[in-house]
């Protein structure tokens, strides 16, 4: 598709450009329209000249006439679309990994074809540097963000479950199948879940019973509701480069030891693809980085809820609609995925790299299989890779989280964590809060993997499910680079709260209007 547009370039505009300007307008935003979707994003032609060409007409039809035109608005959302503030810039993402600036009048995003909005902050001397229809360059970008737009969701199972099935009940599957990986196909409960978009302006559903309607609880931040929330496309990294660089290289200096780092430091955050996430911190500093980083925007450590939301959209129509590739990336670089035919069948499992062809990076076709999406619009990083904090503890019990007690997080803090009940234990799901993506993950088994070690599933994708208890009383998700088929968007289990080499965090912006 080559469409050219002809805009007279001489000094007479007056009356005549006026009166061609809307049908110019409309003609050019239909074709960039289809041009972003079928193009630039989601092929793999990889083909810019055309929205190049015609973005950068678009532009300048803007600086000289104006544009009196709506913003595009996606009707599948029903009002739940991305709300944006100064400092966070629409961006479309061309399949092979280039970010364009997007035009806010074009068809940026589109949820009924799996094509989530996603949106960048730039570097500090970078923020006034580009322009609708720019392409962005990657050093000047500091972090990546995605919308998951408010929905409610159909109740399929209450999560009322205080026990996990002895393994003992699976053993004849396993003896008459011969095969230790039957018992988890067999365990398959996987659905794909209801979602309906809604505004923030429309009564809240509250079911709590099986094909009651629930609006996820992510969309609401104590008193505020919210059109949707800001997740980072990827795991948390750590600037290596430190805090004062103006452009975020990544290069050979840095290394999987340099983002070990035990300290709250806001100004070394990024949200970048390629990069080593930031690990082996305690609760409280990941906690604080993560709150001080963006306030204007309500940055936050991500919750457990809203875990549950991204996870829960995942699986639904406007998804993936499966199980997310893990990433085995061994050196806990964001974005890869494991490639096809690495072995990933067995339980704490070996992972790759890049340099040994067993990790690919989340520009490549089998990136976008470690997507929310399947391609690359999507939520990266929530099956293995690094295993993720949750801002979400066990009431009364900090641990090893370096906070020296729960008062703030009762108090200053309580918008931004999730607390659950005291008497809490491992397979006592029903403490769980609906939409947190674990009781309602049921019902649960405990057996033997084929390493000879018991522990505990859930029955979509048998994916690791331990509930927090008070000795482990922070939640952590998604599973690690070397767990194999337990890692997934569905894994769930306990930890300290203390710093550990193999464990970061993801930001949450929740932007109210």
């Amino acid at each position: 598709m080559k469409r050219v547009i002809k805009i007279l370039k001489n000094n007479i505009f007056g009356l005549i450009l006026g009166i061609l300007v809307s049908s110019i307008s409309v003609y050019a935003l239909e074709n960039i329209a289809m041009i972003d979707s079928e193009e630039v994003t989601y092929n793999n032609t990889e083909s810019h000249g055309d929205y190049d060409n015609v973005q950068q007409t678009i532009d300048e039809l803007y600086k000289k006439v104006g544009f009196t035109g709506e913003k595009w608005t996606d009707p599948t959302l029903n009002g739940a679309d991305p709300v944006l503030k100064e400092g966070l810039i629409p961006v479309i993402i061309s399949s092979k990994g280039d970010t364009y600036y997007a035009n806010e009048y074009t068809r940026w995003y589109d949820y009924s074809q799996k094509r989530w909005a996603n949106a960048v902050i730039l570097v500090n001397e970078s923020k006034d540097k580009y322009n609708p229809g720019d392409k962005i360059e990657e050093q000047d970008i500091e972090s990546y963000f995605v919308w998951i737009p408010r929905y409610k969701y159909k109740v399929w199972d209450t999560g009322d479950y205080t026990s996990a099935i002895s393994g003992d009940s699976l053993a004849n599957i396993k003896e008459d199948t011969g095969d230790q990986y039957a018992i988890r196909n067999i365990l398959g409960n996987a659905r794909v879940i209801e979602i309906e978009f809604e505004s923030k302006s429309v009564t809240k559903q509250s079911g709590t019973t099986v094909d009651s309607w629930l609006t996820h609880p992510a969309f609401t931040l104590g008193n505020t509701e919210l059109n949707g929330i800001w997740v980072g496309k990827f795991e948390t990294g750590y600037n290596q480069d430190g805090e004062n660089e103006n452009q975020i290289t990544p290069d050979s200096n840095w290394t999987t030891e340099g983002a070990q780092k035990t300290e709250e430091k806001s100004n070394r955050i990024i949200v970048k693809p390629n990069v080593y996430s930031w690990r082996n911190n305690t609760v409280k500093n990941f906690f604080m980085s993560a709150y001080e980083y963006k306030q204007d925007l309500k940055s936050h450590m991500m919750k457990n809820t809203e875990w549950g939301a991204v996870a829960y959209l995942s699986h639904s129509a406007y998804g993936i609609g499966g199980e997310i590739n893990i990433n085995n990336n061994s050196d806990y670089k964001t974005g890869y995925s494991a490639a096809p035919g690495t072995d990933q069948s067995t339980y704490k499992g070996t992972g790759g790299t890049e340099t040994d062809g067993k990790s690919k990076a989340w520009n490549t076709p089998t990136g976008f299989l470690g997507s929310t999406t399947g391609n690359i619009t999507g939520v990266y990083d929530m099956s293995g890779g690094a295993w993720e904090y949750m801002a979400a503890y066990v009431e009364g019990q900090v641990g090893q989280s370096d906070f020296d007690n729960d008062t703030d997080l009762k108090s200053k803090y309580k918008d931004y964590i999730d607390q659950y009940d005291k008497e809490s234990s491992t397979t006592i799901y029903n403490k769980r809060i609906l939409g947190d993506a674990t009781g309602e993950m049921g019902p649960f088994f405990t057996f033997k993997d084929g390493d000879n070690v018991d522990r505990y599933h859930n029955s979509w994708y048998a994916d690791y499910s331990g509930f927090v208890v008070a000795y482990y009383p922070w939640f952590f998700r998604g599973g690690g680079w070397s767990d194999g088929v337990l890692a997934g968007q569905f894994y769930f289990s306990g930890t300290t709260g203390g710093a550990d080499a193999g464990v970061g965090f993801r930001l949450v912006l929740s932007i109210s209007e």
